[in-house]
Parts: structure tokens; C-alpha cells; sequence
């Protein structure tokens, strides 16, 4: 867990001001830095050159930084536990339907879709490798055309 600190008046949040770690959270959710910028500080009647240019600068600061990744990496880590979640219950759910459902379609139905979550009916396509090199393409074709000319009796012109 983060400590909060309040060091002169502001309260510090892993090293960081309220402002400063507001700032990486905007980042962090999509903001441009400019954006998140103006958003977090006072910056009425600042040029948006200095905007951009207080906004880099405090993106260059290595706390500001490891915060938006640390944030960044929250919210995957809770996407992932979601999904993760999400899957657990529809497997759950699915095994329950295939041992209990009323109608034998119903059953087969949950049996297969269970089958496909683990890839039990992925199919496969054999492909023959029949890569030639240009001169066996070449040599049959003369062997074909010799053919032709023979059956039909021409000289080709």
C-alpha cells in the first residue's frame, strides 16, 4: 500500500504531489500530456508551447513516470482478472448446463461448447509441400508442349 505523506502543506503520494500524481492518472487513463496537464495544474493564460514544454518536463521526472506505468499496469492487471473471471463462470456455468440440463440437445450443446474452449475440435489442414524450382516448371512445360505438338501434329505455327 502507498504511504501519503503531507511534507509543507501538500499531501505526498509515493514521493509524489497531489498535482504531480493527478497529472500520471490522466496519463495513465488516455489524457495527452498537455491534457493532463492543464487538468492537474493551474494553467489559464499559459501558451500551449509551455504547456507541452512543463508537461514534458514532468514526464521526464522517473517518479511521474514509474506512476503512469504503475497505474498503466493496474488497470491490466484488472482487465486480466476480469476476463479471467468472466471465463471461470462461463465454464462453470457451461459444466452445470451438460450435467443437468432438461434436454439431451441442451446437454450436447454445453459438452460441445466446453469441447471448444479447450481446443478439443480444432481442425487441421494437411497441407502437401509441392514448391518446384524454376527449371522443373520449365522442363515440364517443354515436356507438355512436346506432348501437344505430337497429338495434334503440329509444328507449333
Amino acid at each position: 500500500m502507498e504511504r501519503l505523506q503531507v511534507i509543507a502543506g501538500q499531501s505526498i503520494k509515493g514521493g509524489l504531489t497531489a498535482k504531480q500524481d493527478a497529472f500520471a492518472q490522466g496519463v495513465a487513463n488516455g489524457q495527452t500530456l498537455s491534457e493532463a496537464y492543464r487538468a492537474s495544474y493551474s494553467a489559464e493564460g499559459m501558451k500551449d508551447s509551455s504547456v507541452w514544454t512543463e508537461a514534458s518536463k514532468l514526464m521526464d521526472n522517473p517518479k511521474v513516470s514509474q506512476r503512469v506505468l504503475s497505474i498503466q499496469k493496474a488497470q491490466e492487471d484488472k482487465i486480466l482478472h476480469d476476463q479471467a473471471r468472466l471465463k471461470r463462470l462461463v465454464l462453470e456455468r457451461l459444466h452445470a448446463e451438460a450435467m443437468q440440463a432438461e434436454s439431451d440437445s441442451a446437454r450436447i450443446r454445453a459438452l460441445e461448447l466446453l469441447g471448444k474452449s479447450i481446443a478439443m475440435f480444432t481442425d487441421r489442414v494437411e497441407q502437401d509441400d509441392t514448391s518446384r524450382s524454376v527449371g522443373e516448371i520449365e522442363t515440364e512445360l517443354q515436356k507438355k508442349l512436346a506432348e501437344l505438338a505430337q497429338r495434334y501434329g503440329g509444328t507449333g505455327s
